[in-house]
């Protein structure tokens, strides 16, 4: 996950799929709406290790395929999202969302098509995502907890965001 630095704390938005929750700079907590940055999609491939810094290697345009750069990378998004204490974050504030994890990339790609094709009709706008629960899905050996979202509308942006290369396309991974 990317972590966006401001002053001396970390803040970022993840998926936990073992502790099927989502976290906010750290902390834990029930996240139940939040907005995405149409405009904001990068894909790749990213690579996690224990004691090193995440590498990330983005496509210039989201969607597009890229060669994998090791065996080690994993296919990867981040996208700006928009979190409220409201949504049932602790914090309120934009937050990138960096993974390569398998559970947040599918929930992501579940409502991606919808997410881009409105965003043509929405410019300047940001995608209101709900989270309406969680699935169980066994791979492999393991057993992973996919958040279930839906695009519920859109919203005007909340403020300025954060400068990000942008590069949308509709078709993730």
């Amino acid at each position: 996950m990317l972590e966006v630095l401001s002053g001396s704390s970390a803040e970022f938005f993840s998926w936990g799929s073992q502790d099927a929750t989502f976290k906010v700079d750290g902390e834990a907590c029930d996240i139940k709406k939040f907005l995405v940055d149409p405009t904001s999609i990068r894909t790749g491939f990213g690579k996690l290790e224990k004691g090193s810094a995440p590498d990330w290697v983005w496509a210039e345009v989201a969607g597009t395929r890229i060669q994998k750069p090791s065996e080690e990378h994993k296919p990867a998004f981040s996208v700006l999202v928009y979190v409220t204490k409201d949504g049932g974050s602790p914090a309120e504030g934009y937050r990138d969302w960096q993974s390569n994890a398998r559970a947040a990339r599918e929930a992501i790609q579940s409502v991606w098509k919808e997410v881009h094709d409105g965003a043509a009709k929405n410019a300047d706008k940001l995608a209101i995502i709900e989270v309406t629960g969680k699935r169980a899905e066994q791979v492999g050996p393991a057993r992973i907890n996919v958040p279930v979202l839906k695009v519920a509308g859109w919203a005007a942006k909340p403020g300025e965001a954060p400068a990000k290369k942008k590069n949308a396309g509709a078709d993730l991974f």
